[in-house]
């Protein structure tokens, strides 16, 4: 009881994609310029179950439909790494402790154009 949630991403550069046997395989690397990391909204919190919704709105992470790397015929998509962290206070001799859920979003164009 009594810990709080943060969850947070932020703009990544994502290039030599290569989708392989294993799954992708590829390199990231900061965005410049370097932008403003986007809260994630966490909301239906339960303490008592240890549940809570992430909610994912991408229109809150900048991503504009002339972004040239939504293109369908893009080499490199865009990317979001980011991380949930659950941080406990101290109970009693027990130190406080974080809990850290890391983050990537690959978003790719499918070629679907809404008009």
């Amino acid at each position: 009881m009594g810990a709080t949630i943060d969850a947070q991403i932020v703009r990544r550069q994502v290039s030599n994609i290569v989708d392989t046997r294993n799954g992708l395989t590829f390199d990231i690397a900061d965005y410049n310029p370097t932008p403003t990391p986007v809260s994630l909204t966490i909301t239906n919190r339960v303490d008592a179950a240890g549940t809570c919704t992430l909610v994912i709105d991408d229109s809150t992470w900048s991503l504009i439909n002339s972004d040239p790397q939504l293109e369908i015929n893009a080499q490199d998509c865009v990317g979001f790494s980011g991380r949930v962290k659950v941080s406990f206070p101290a109970s009693g001799s027990t130190p406080p402790d974080d809990a850290i859920i890391f983050l990537l979003f690959l978003v790719r164009s499918d070629g679907v154009v809404v008009v």
